[in-house]
């Protein structure tokens, strides 16, 4: 019964948590601004009120701890063309009209 409950508590924890599931249309690099664009095929499901109109992709600062890592499975995903399901802030945080991503996965 705890662990239903623990379960549950999970699931509800997490639904703040936007999620955009899709292969991977771009990567962009911006030096000056130290941040990595990831433009997913289809855009970006359901932005916050953030999201600019300049473009329709999600971003992260390579100053953040895992930086390579995620530019290195990005990079991976888009060569192979597999799906990445994206977890974001819900806000944005490295940029200020682009949400940003908090963790990825990617799948088949």
């Amino acid at each position: 019964m705890k662990y239903l409950i623990g379960l549950l508590f999970t699931i509800f924890a997490f639904d703040g948590v936007a999620d955009t599931s899709a292969k991977i249309e771009k990567i962009l690099m911006y030096e000056q601004g130290n941040l990595v664009y990831v433009y997913p095929e289809g855009g970006v499901d359901n932005p916050p009120s953030c999201h600019g109109a300049n473009g329709d992709y999600l971003s992260f600062r390579m100053s953040r701890p895992m930086a390579k890592e995620y530019l290195s499975l990005l990079m991976m995903a888009f060569v192979t063309q597999k799906e990445v399901v994206f977890k974001t802030e819900r806000k944005c945080v490295d940029q200020s009209v682009s949400e940003t991503i908090r963790y990825l996965t990617v799948i088949r």
